[in-house]
């Protein structure tokens, strides 16, 4: 796998639906880039801030079969691009020349799509799609293949679809979150910046908080948010199509995917909690600023930590 910034050509621009372009096998490789790249690309703007460092925030990991581009969203203008989208999410499919390198398994970028096309039908609730995913990788990590097909094929059709809302629904958390996120929150990216952070005052006050009190102030943090409840809702979507798409989410094993969904937690809820404590004042920017900080601000802080902190930090899923 190879990581560095780069364009191809011969691009076929289509909404997360799950049309993939086929591969040649042995002689070309996939092509994956999301539309936070694209304009990325098209925004010439240096950036200054210290998760770049002026450097370009533009990301391509490559295997002989697949290349996928992404972006550090630690950069304050790499996160802008992703956070801030107000149409939906596209990926743009073309084809390049394989390379003498290892392959990407078949069964890695099969549980990706398929990822990526319930993100199709859930992205307009954020916490119901990331249950969703919890379920789906859960269930088809106890089955073969070939029966994860048939698992997914069932969950699109609407009365399974309305079914898994009525069992999210009928979950008695509150926040939507799992109990292992809500009772950690020290270890979210947002704790690394907001130790007395002026701009959040809130947070200093919600990190204090064990699980059940969170839970109960949850609808009121909510209602108090400077943002509207729909505009939460899509930058939350944003940021789970980027992690789908940037860390081939779930993994390359099942083994992995438990603990990938984890981390995935994790860090919503921290995007999460940072929309709920943002001053009225703020808008969707300062949102896309603030947690490009925190993010960059936990990375220094894993440096500061064991092998096996950073390990954790900077290893997407492969």
């Amino acid at each position: 796998m190879k990581n560095n910034s780069a364009d191809d050509d011969k691009r076929n621009e289509s909404p997360v639906n799950g049309s993939f372009t086929a591969i040649t096998e042995g002689v070309t490789a996939t092509v994956w880039t999301p539309d936070y790249v694209t304009r990325l690309r098209q925004n010439i703007h240096r950036c200054s801030c210290p998760g770049c460092d002026s450097a370009s925030p533009l990301l391509q990991f490559r295997w002989k079969n697949h290349v996928r581009h992404s972006a550090d969203i630690s950069c304050r203008r790499a996160a802008a691009e992703i956070l801030c989208l107000t149409a939906s999410c596209t990926i743009a499919f073309s084809e390049d020349a394989a390379e003498h390198l290892p392959a990407l398994p078949a069964e890695s970028l099969w549980m990706n799509q398929r990822c990526l096309r319930l993100f199709a039908v859930f992205q307009d609730n954020p916490v119901l799609l990331l249950y969703v995913l919890g379920r789906f990788i859960r269930e088809a990590g106890r089955l073969v293949p070939s029966q994860r097909e048939a698992l997914l094929e069932t969950w699109l059709q609407p009365d399974a679809r309305q079914r898994l809302i009525d069992d999210f629904i009928r979950q008695p958390q509150g926040t939507g979150y799992p109990s292992a996120a809500l009772s950690s929150l020290h270890k979210l990216p947002l704790s690394a910046l907001a130790a007395g952070d002026a701009r959040l005052p809130k947070w200093e006050e919600i990190r204090r908080m064990n699980e059940a009190e969170l839970r109960q102030s949850w609808t009121k943090l909510q209602k108090a948010s400077g943002l509207r409840r729909e505009e939460q809702r899509k930058i939350l979507g944003n940021y789970l199509f980027y992690e789908l798409c940037h860390t081939i989410f779930p993994g390359s094993s099942p083994a992995e995917w438990e603990n990938n969904f984890a981390r995935l937690c994790q860090r919503l809820l921290s995007l999460n909690l940072l929309l709920l404590v943002l001053p009225p004042d703020y808008g969707k920017e300062s949102v896309s600023a603030l947690l490009a900080a925190s993010l960059y601000a936990a990375r220094v802080k894993t440096f500061a930590g064991s092998p096996e902190e950073k390990k954790a930090f900077l290893s997407p899923v492969f």
